[in-house]
């Protein structure tokens, strides 16, 4: 995918996501310029080989403050790395790619995958999401509606 020169669409402090390849069809996520990665929160997670390539097997809840369903996802491992949390400390994080679906825009994400249970949203949109795509609007919320293939 060719990354478009400018961004094309507005977004707020927080909005709706889909994960269309995940079948997370909408989710709250915290839009969040001062992260350079995006986060998934995400439980049971496996790493295994399928085809001779790593793959990572996790679920995702859905419902917020409780989850009310869980989906199983795999995905292709595409990198392990060296983030920062929240509380200032290192960790090891498992990234998958997948496509993004924000209002009518989609585009594909690099994500991390870890343990967000005691945080509000489930979702965090870093700014490596965000390059080339969409331009924050701090001060308003869910500007682009739920999401519409």
């Amino acid at each position: 995918m060719s990354k478009p020169q400018h961004p094309t669409i507005i977004i707020g402090a927080c909005e709706w996501i889909s994960l269309p390849k995940l079948d997370v069809s909408r989710l709250r996520a915290r839009v969040d310029t001062g992260a350079k990665t995006s986060a998934l929160h995400v439980s049971d997670l496996e790493t295994f080989k399928k085809n001779r390539q790593d793959w990572v097997s996790y679920r995702v809840a859905i419902g917020s403050p409780r989850p009310n369903r869980y989906i199983d996802c795999e995905s292709r491992l595409i990198d392990v790395r060296k983030i920062r949390n929240t509380s200032g400390r290192w960790e090891e994080r498992c990234v998958i790619a997948t496509p993004l679906l924000i209002g009518a825009t989609s585009w594909e994400v690099e994500i991390t995958l870890t343990c967000r249970e005691k945080m509000r949203y489930r979702m965090l949109l870093g700014r490596t999401a965000m390059s080339h795509h969409a331009l924050v609007d701090p001060g308003r919320r869910y500007l682009q509606g739920y999401p519409r293939s």
